[in-house]
């Protein structure tokens, strides 16, 4: 077997005109197949294929690799253009070894393989018919193989004494076919009638079932006995057409398909046929038919004006079935139509929606602008007493004090580089080197600039606090006023002025609105001032208690 194996891949490796294909003579047999150069006793994972029982097609094996093996099929018995079927078996193999088995010869343009189907495995030790995964599973058209279609499976040996069984699907053999009905024919069953038709060319029976009524059996019987029966003649040049039942003679010849041309001209008739059938069925939409009377008129005489069509005529059945199909193929279309035009009107309105509610969000802020300036100049008249006007302050009429100028200078000269202060910002007023936020809260001219310098949420939420309330009084105050669920015996701290903190929130508002403009990200980043201000808090009270701890070290030290 090695002898002819090597024979086979030396006369393909050549490049005969002879295929790879034409070159399989049989099954492979209790065959290994060891790696180029070995020489000596197979090993556990130099794997044996064998192929020699029924239902068995595998005819040649190629080692590529440690990991990869290319599979030829043999063809049908009288066919060798058909390349379909394979069920081989696999043994002698390690545990945990990984294999790719590659089907090169396949025949089938399109396969279930393409769809989700897969190759079919057992073993010894677990004799149920079980499939590949799919996704472990290729179908596709290799150049390297004459553009024949190849099937590549991966598959992961689990048990070495197992012997592992592959199979394009399930194997149905004849062997088990003839004892199901001999088991049929034992029964007497008087609807079931079981009588030799003929034998194949390799000699094996070939069975005619007839299933019917008790009382309809004899007649059934002679009527198919007295028709003649089209079966086709064994010939090694041509086809004969038509003749009646006769034996098969002891010749071992070929059995050769009709003409292709013949078949073509048959399907062509009969889809011409149907084609006829939908276009006199589109006119009765309209209007009614010229000459007939009836759909079923109009069927006949189309079918009857065609010249060389005897056997491509619809039967009735299929023409109901057809004008079914066309018209609720009619009745959804016009659904179909219906649905896309409310669909379209649907998405016009959106879209004037849409648009109204990008006028309404613009005008939405500047009514919010507006009445926050509104809210500050209201607050100026009532504490200090005179009118202010709501003026702008021009960035180029502060001028920094002395003490600040001196202060910026020092800095510059030092190693660490400060950025420049941002300029204060049109809505805050500036007055005696304080700076206005609203509600009547002042805060540092020069604190403010260093403010603005600061990156990150929160730190600057946090610095602008200890501004607004101071450590003192953040220390003994909570943000919500609510005693803490984590103590027992928790007292809950008077709450921050609820004022005080709109105004940090506006302030953190400015900031974030001069980086980004998407509302949800300015909310997102908004809803973490009240967490910022609780965390600035316990900073705060923990400092304290670390303060009070070294100076009672101190005291106990003294």
């Amino acid at each position: 077997m090695t002898t002819n194996m090597a024979e086979r891949s030396q006369a393909a490796e050549t490049g005969s005109d002879i295929g790879s294909d034409d070159i399989i003579a049989g099954n492979v047999s209790k065959y290994t197949v060891l790696p180029a150069g070995y020489c000596g006793q197979p090993k556990k994972g130099h794997l044996t294929f064998d192929a020699c029982f029924e239902s068995g097609n595998l005819g040649r094996v190629d080692h590529i690799t440690e990991f990869e093996y290319d599979l030829f099929i043999r063809p049908d018995t009288c066919n060798p253009r058909f390349r379909v079927w394979f069920n081989f078996t696999v043994e002698n193999v390690k545990e945990s070894q990984r294999v790719i088995f590659n089907v090169v010869n396949f025949s089938k343009t399109k396969s279930l393989y393409r769809d989700g189907m897969a190759p079919m495995v057992k073993s010894t030790s677990r004799p149920k018919w079980q499939r590949i995964p799919s996704k472990n599973v290729y179908y596709y058209r290799c150049p390297d193989h004459r553009k024949n279609y190849v099937m590549s499976f991966a598959f992961c040996f689990d048990r070495e004494d197992d012997v592992y069984q592959f199979a394009y699907c399930y194997p149905y053999t004849y062997t088990r076919l003839q004892h199901y009905l001999d088991n049929l024919q034992r029964r007497n069953m008087d609807y079931f009638y079981r009588e030799l038709l003929g034998l194949s060319v390799q000699k094996r029976q070939l069975d005619l079932l007839t299933i019917t009524s008790p009382e309809d059996k004899t007649d059934l019987e002679n009527s198919v006995m007295q028709k003649k029966i089209k079966i086709p003649k064994l010939s090694l040049n041509h086809v004969e057409e038509a003749g009646e039942v006769t034996d098969y003679g002891e010749e071992d010849v070929e059995l050769r398909h009709s003409k292709r041309q013949d078949g073509r001209k048959q399907s062509e008739g009969t889809h011409k046929s149907i084609e006829a059938v939908v276009a006199r069925l589109e006119k009765q939409n309209g209007m009614s038919l010229s000459n007939t009377s009836s759909p079923e008129e109009a069927f006949m005489e189309t079918s009857e004006g065609m010249n060389n069509m005897d056997d491509a005529v619809v039967p009735r059945v299929l023409y109901e079935e057809l004008l079914r199909s066309y018209q609720q193929q009619q009745e959804e279309m016009r659904h179909i139509q219906q649905e896309l035009e409310r669909t379209r009107r649907q998405l016009v309105q959106q879209a004037k929606k849409l648009k109204e509610y990008g006028a309404l969000v613009s005008e939405m802020k500047e009514l919010r602008d507006l009445n926050r300036r509104l809210q500050d100049v209201l607050l100026l008249r009532l504490g200090s007493g005179p009118a202010i006007e709501l003026e702008k302050v021009k960035p180029e009429s502060i001028e920094p004090e002395p003490e600040v100028q001196k202060t910026f200078s020092e800095e510059a000269n030092t190693s660490t580089y400060y950025p420049a202060p941002v300029p204060v910002m049109d809505k805050y007023i500036l007055e005696n080197g304080k700076v206005h936020l609203g509600s009547g809260i002042w805060v540092d001219e020069e604190k403010w600039h260093q403010l603005q310098i600061t990156q990150g949420d929160s730190k600057y939420t946090k610095n602008l606090a200890v501004m607004i309330w101071g450590t003192d009084v953040l220390k003994n105050r909570s943000v919500t006023g609510v005693a803490t669920k984590k103590k027992k015996d928790a007292v809950p701290k008077p709450p921050l002025s609820p004022h005080k903190l709109s105004i940090v929130r506006e302030c953190l508002f400015d900031r974030i609105a001069q980086e980004t403009a998407d509302e949800t990200e300015i909310a997102q980043r908004l809803s973490k001032v009240n967490k910022y201000i609780c965390e600035k808090i316990m900073d705060i009270n923990k400092s304290c208690k670390n303060e009070e701890r070294r100076e009672s070290a101190k005291y106990n030290l003294q």
